[in-house]
């Protein structure tokens, strides 16, 4: 981009802030109300955890039409992506990475986890039936079990919704369309959202091992023909203390894989593959809270499908292994197609039940978690150079786990509480006799200086259960029985403040985690799942300021070191991810027009596949204007990626590219 005109759109944003802003509702409230990591409710103050809560006025100041838009701005919170915007392949959904731990991000709608087989489909929660998101950093979580290896996000929805209609339209084929609706008990928000043709979304894959040069794994590029979103969400409240809600999101995006030509020239730019990736998911809940029980009944289920249309190739398949091999596969035959499928069901159903006992001194939790959790996997046999491999197959997996999970919150003195919260888990044994037995405590202490300033310390561990896919395979994946569960050491100290109208958010966190599960593609297409160890040490710091009622800011910055080591590798500690991560943004109010600017650069980046090299930063930036005409029109223009950037989102050995500058203008309707 002409360094000229980057400047000059820099001053553009700035300069607004001199004549526009956000209305005179809350921005940045100094100590909101959190629910999520003490499982009650408290003050951020008085959380001895590193708590953000993004409101939906600010996700509406990101311009996001996701959760995966609307957390790439936070403190602590990398996006590791496969496609730019809503856009994901198939199992290789977009992942929110907290603290270096990719996976260890467990997602709540509600309170409910949404994990399934290591995903969570953020694009499936309509932005608008959002009330606001509850991020807490740091692993250890033991009040919600499995997969709170980095951190929980708490995605609450709306308990009411207004009468409104939102249209947008942009480049790069973009298109959101959103309604919501409130009658009597009964509220819903649907949501539909699509983007066009990109090219080039990758760059050419590097040939790998004993195939370089030949195999058509290297040198393929990405481009995307369409994606398209429609979710709803709808709640029906049947008291104050009772509701039922219910998401249901349908998804398909549609990648084609191109050769670059470098091991054989006249298919340069020849299709060699085409797949189309659709999700269906349904989220349902029903919950009931009085004082202080409370209880949730839940059910998952996500349909999946990979489907593949395949240039004809010049490889044969291992009657034993199954695996692929080539010879001078580069030349394959593009105008002879074959066809292949993967299927995914995922079933989850459960209960959660607790309790609070209150007394002089502090109060008693004691809880029960139930959860079943279900898979169905259907894949077609594979057509390669005229050879059949074996029968495609369908296997079926199931496991049973409970947890019993508590706190024991006591206030040692009137300014220091102590907290003890534990967690047991078990599982039945599975369908191929996998059992899992596991106890993780995690002790808190805070202190409170005064009603404005606190210190915490915890200590605490974490577990985390293979998936199904991880452990019998499928596909081009191959199982790993034995593979061993994760359990982890959590270490954080972290001081708090309100000075005036200022928040400062400080903590110094540690990390290791043994036996981390991760994917092991170095012999591709074959994949298979190893342990590893992660570890990562480093310090956030997050301040922010409402300077008065039109306006406010923030900045956040996160220094750490993400390690990885691997027993292939001579058990050697290397970098992956990013070491240093800085966000911060402004929103300004003047009459009727709203600006808001978010940033956010991950720098210092080392890619997490041989030889470890480092590459270019990421830069996130968005530049969001909402003119509200009338008490019923609002008007909007938001811009993305502002500075035309081509950054990597991906970290991985492919490379997947961020969206260019892209604008969506619309208007919604309130009546």
């Amino acid at each position: 981009m002409n360094q000229k005109v980057k400047y000059a759109a820099l001053g553009i944003a700035l300069a607004c802030t001199g004549w526009t802003g956000a209305s005179a509702a809350e921005v940045y409230e100094l100590n909101p109300i959190t629910v999520t990591a003490q499982r009650m409710e408290t003050t951020d103050l008085k959380t001895p955890a590193a708590v953000d809560v993004l409101t939906a006025d600010e996700i509406q100041k990101t311009g996001a039409t996701s959760v995966q838009e609307a957390l790439k701005f936070s403190t602590g919170i990398i996006m590791h992506a496969q496609g730019p915007r809503n856009i994901s392949q198939g199992t290789m959904t977009n992942k929110a990475v907290i603290r270096g731990n990719e996976k260890g991000t467990l997602v709540l709608v509600d309170g409910v986890p949404i994990n399934q087989e290591g995903r969570y489909n953020l694009e499936d929660i309509p932005v608008d039936a959002i009330e606001k998101i509850e991020i807490v950093r740091g692993g250890g979580a033991v009040l919600y079990g499995s997969e709170a290896s980095g951190g929980v996000i708490n995605i609450i929805t709306k308990g009411t919704r207004k009468n409104s209609i939102k249209a947008g339209i942009g480049n790069y084929g973009i298109q959101n369309y959103s309604a919501s609706a409130q009658a009597g008990k009964f509220g819903i928000t649907y949501s539909y959202d699509h983007t066009g043709k990109i090219d080039r979304i990758s760059k050419a894959t590097t040939p790998s091992g004993k195939q370089r040069g030949s195999s058509p794994d290297g040198g393929m590029y990405y481009n995307i023909i369409r994606g398209e979103h429609s979710n709803v969400n709808w709640r029906y409240n049947f008291s104050d203390e009772l509701y039922f809600t219910h998401t249901y999101g349908e998804n398909s995006d549609h990648y084609r894989y191109k050769y670059d030509g470098h091991a054989y020239a006249p298919n340069k730019d020849a299709t060699f593959k085409d797949a189309i990736h659709s999700t269906r998911e349904n989220l349902a809940q029903l919950h009931y809270d009085h004082e202080d029980f409370k209880a949730s009944i839940f059910y998952n289920n996500r349909d999946q499908k990979t489907e593949d249309w395949i240039a004809d190739q010049k490889a044969t398949i291992s009657k034993k292994t199954g695996k692929l091999s080539y010879s001078n596969a580069a030349k394959f035959n593009s105008a002879v197609r074959n066809y292949d499928y993967t299927k995914y069901r995922n079933q989850t159903m459960g209960l959660d039940i607790s309790n609070r006992w209150h007394f002089d001194k502090g109060s008693f939790m004691v809880g029960y978690n139930f959860q079943r959790d279900l898979e169905t996997k259907t894949t077609s046999p594979i057509y390669v150079g005229g050879y059949t491999s074996k029968e495609g197959a369908r296997h079926k997996y199931q496991r049973n786990m409970h947890s019993i999970f508590g706190q024991l919150a006591y206030n040692v003195t009137q300014k220091d509480e102590a907290d003890f919260n534990f967690r047991e888990t078990w599982t039945e044994d599975d369908s191929a006799g996998n059992g899992y037995d596991k106890f993780t405590p995690e002790v808190t202490w805070t202190h409170s200086f005064n009603e404005n300033a606190t210190l915490y310390a915890k200590a605490g561990r974490s577990f985390m259960m293979p998936t199904f896919t991880q452990l019998y395979g499928g596909g081009n994946i191959v199982g790993v029985p034995d593979l061993k569960p994760e359990t982890g050491n959590h270490f954080e100290v972290g001081f708090k403040k309100n000075i005036g109208n200022s928040t400062w958010r400080f903590d110094v966190f540690h990390y290791k985690i043994k036996d981390h599960i991760d994917a092991d593609s170095s012999e591709w297409p074959t994949v298979t799942y190893e342990n590893t160890d992660i570890r990562n040490t480093g310090v956030e710091l997050e301040w922010s300021r409402r300077q008065n009622e039109n306006l406010s800011y923030h900045m956040g910055l996160t220094y750490g070191h993400p390690e990885k080591k691997q027993s292939k590798y001579n058990n050697e500690w290397h970098d992956y991810y990013g070491r240093i991560e800085f966000n911060g943004g402004f929103d300004y109010t003047r009459g009727k027009l709203t600006t808001a600017f978010n940033m956010n650069v991950l720098g210092d980046r080392t890619r997490d596949a041989t030889p470890y090299e480092h590459f270019k930063d990421q830069c996130f930036t968005d530049l969001n204007f909402s003119y509200q005409a009338n008490k019923d029109a609002r008007f909007f223009l938001n811009i993305d990626n502002l500075f035309n950037r081509h950054d990597i989102v991906s970290s991985s050995s492919s490379s997947f590219y961020n969206l260019g500058r892209n604008f969506m203008a619309g208007v919604e309707y309130t009546f």
